[in-house]
């Protein structure tokens, strides 16, 4: 019965019977009639809308959690691929560390660090074979990367200007079709697109930038004594192998030698050899002590992954950490803080560019709190030793204590009157006198 609900005596105030949104387009005919016609017209449009839409993901190739803008027909055939995802993040450092990547990446304003950290991003998102269909957007890219959004701009302009990256399409919003086919690939609506990058290895590059070496794995120690066990019993089990093919993989010299070239650590420890070499540069040990001195007395420096961020931060901006320690650093930042009336940030989100661009503003040939310090301790003992040796020289002129002696005794001798003896003739005369 219309206007009630099974099992409910009360009126509903509207009809509990469905009806199709889709059809009615305005209140006033929501009840009104379709005809045959325009229901046919309409089941047609949307038959002809999800093949089109079926059609177009299908041709696009569709993958992810997003759909992409789809690469025009013959895109593909004039871009090259790549070697392979090593090798192509092994030449983008080549690249950049060569007189051109440093030129473009100061003319962009960004470093080589920061550029390579969006290139490995992107390398990771594209397909293992061909290098294709990087199309996450740039604040992915950014969050992975641990860097911002305009710097992922910037470095995209280096690596096209390198030529190791193209972008076969721009981002953009989506057309009522293109957002239909979006939420039928995913589930859920869509309304813009990411730009769609493929990493490329161009030929000059591929022929000149040598790949990087890669080191032979090493065989473990089942492995080669299941190898010789499996030498020494061929010719018990098979005596048939005395004349066999020289290209046999088994017994004789070769493995013998094959044994000796990959033996294990311990055989080439006893042998004298080194089994681990050094594959890069160990840094100076003084830029390490000034980081690790500047890191202590400015706290909000402390970077979140390795140290050795700073440390090249400081070697790239050309200090002399011979002449400048850690606390100078700190000490010469915070008095051009105060000078200028700024505060000392609570958090840094990027410690190592805030760390370059407050370096680039100071200059740091002159003489540093340190060598201040030690030459006021050089002057004060100059000083001292100076008066050191004029106390010698006063000590060495005093008098000993028998010259002090002697000098007194003849003073008081040229003090005292001395006494004359009178002779004979004086005493008589002395008594005659008396006696008259």
């Amino acid at each position: 019965m219309t206007g009630t609900s099974q099992g409910n005596a009360h009126p509903e105030p509207a009809s509990t019977l469905p009806h199709n949104t889709i059809l009615d387009r305005s209140p006033s005919t929501r009840h009104a009639p379709v005809s045959d016609d325009e229901w046919a017209h309409a089941v047609q449009q949307a038959t002809e809308n999800v093949t089109r839409i079926e059609t177009l993901n299908r041709a696009s190739n569709q993958r992810g959690n997003s759909w992409s803008i789809p690469v025009p027909d013959g895109t593909y055939s004039r871009t090259p691929t790549w070697t392979s995802r090593t090798h192509w993040q092994h030449q983008v450092r080549t690249l950049l560390n060569s007189p051109t990547g440093t030129t473009l990446c100061t003319t962009h304003t960004i470093s080589t660090e920061a550029v390579f950290a969006v290139a490995v991003t992107h390398a990771s998102l594209a397909e293992s074979a061909t290098g294709r269909s990087v199309t996450a957007s740039r604040e992915t890219i950014a969050r992975r990367a641990g860097v911002s959004t305009s710097t992922v701009k910037r470095a995209r302009r280096v690596l096209t200007a390198l030529g190791v990256a193209i972008e076969l399409v721009r981002g953009r919003y989506l057309s009522r079709l293109e957002a239909m086919a979006a939420e039928s690939h995913h589930g859920r609506r869509q309304f813009r697109a990411a730009s769609t990058w493929a990493l490329t290895t161009p030929h000059p590059v591929a022929t000149t930038v040598t790949p990087p070496f890669t080191k032979p794995r090493k065989s473990s120690r089942a492995t080669l004594r299941t190898t010789a066990y499996r030498s020494k019993t061929t010719t018990r089990n098979h005596p048939q192998s005395d004349h066999r093919d020289p290209l046999s993989p088994s017994g004789g010299f070769a493995l013998k030698a094959l044994a000796f070239k990959i033996s294990p650590t311990r055989a080439q420890t006893h042998a004298g050899k080194t089994t681990h070499q050094p594959t890069t540069t160990p840094r100076p040990l003084h830029l390490q002590r000034a980081a690790a001195e500047l890191i202590v007395h400015a706290p909000t420096l402390k970077p979140a992954d390795h140290i050795g961020t700073i440390c090249d931060t400081l070697q790239q901006t050309g200090i002399d950490t011979t002449r400048w320690t850690g606390r100078d650093i700190a000490h010469q930042l915070t008095t051009d803080t105060q000078q200028r009336g700024w505060t000392w940030p609570n958090h840094i989100p990027r410690p190592s560019e805030f760390l370059r661009w407050r370096m680039t503003q100071l200059d740091w040939t002159v003489i540093s709190p340190t060598e201040r310090r030690l030459e006021d301790d050089r002057f004060r003992r100059s000083e001292q030793s100076q008066r050191r040796a004029e106390f010698r020289k006063r000590d060495a002129s005093r008098a000993t204590e028998t010259t002090r002696i002697e000098i007194v005794r003849t003073f008081r001798a040229a003090q005292t009157p001395v006494r004359r003896v009178p002779t004979t003739t004086e005493r008589s005369i002395s008594l005659g006198g008396h006696t008259s």
